[in-house]
């Protein structure tokens, strides 16, 4: 039979108190879990994205001169549209208009398509205003946060945009979060 003596006793003693804290603060740390912050993201569309929306005579036509970066219309009753494809449960957070502000205030939106019940919510709707001088600008709406999470099991969403005059449009920046 093995010799117990006090120091074996105090060092079995000591270990099996470290290997307790040790499983307590191992413990510890893995039951509250850090939280996780959301993720910045930024999607972009220039304006070649964009397709006509409606042509209401066809003796005028659209008008990029092939330029991708501007897109401009002289028929005041001239829109287009482009689809928006995001990650599935993302949160829209903001989108930035781009355009040059001109002659006549222009329209921008998103929208949020209901596919079952053929319907749409307008989630963001602005005016470019007027400008004598064209000068380019920028405008920045946020999204409401009862309309933000993207959700494609029912809706399809898309931004539209009618430069009218001498406004021209030249793209979007869509501003989303990541879990």
């Amino acid at each position: 039979m093995p010799f117990i003596t006090r120091a074996r006793i105090g060092y079995v003693l000591a270990l099996a108190a470290g290997l307790g804290i040790g499983l307590v603060t191992v413990g510890a740390a893995s039951a509250a879990p850090a939280k996780s912050r959301p993720v910045t993201h930024h999607y972009s569309l220039a304006a070649s994205a964009f397709a006509p929306d409606s042509l209401s005579s066809v003796t005028n036509d659209y008008l990029n001169i092939w330029d991708p970066a501007k897109l401009t219309n002289k028929d005041d009753s001239r829109c287009f549209d482009a689809g928006l494809s995001l990650p599935v449960g993302s949160t829209l957070k903001s989108i930035t208009f781009y355009f040059w502000r001109g002659d006549t205030s222009g329209i921008l939106e998103v929208n949020r398509q209901n596919l079952p019940a053929h319907a749409f919510k307008r989630l963001v709707k602005a005016f470019t205003g007027t400008s004598a001088t064209p000068t380019y600008s920028k405008i920045t709406k946020s999204i409401a946060r009862a309309d933000a999470v993207v959700d494609y099991t029912r809706y399809a969403y898309s931004v539209g945009v009618c430069p009218e005059g001498t406004t021209a449009f030249s793209g979007v920046t869509v501003t989303y979060t990541q879990p």
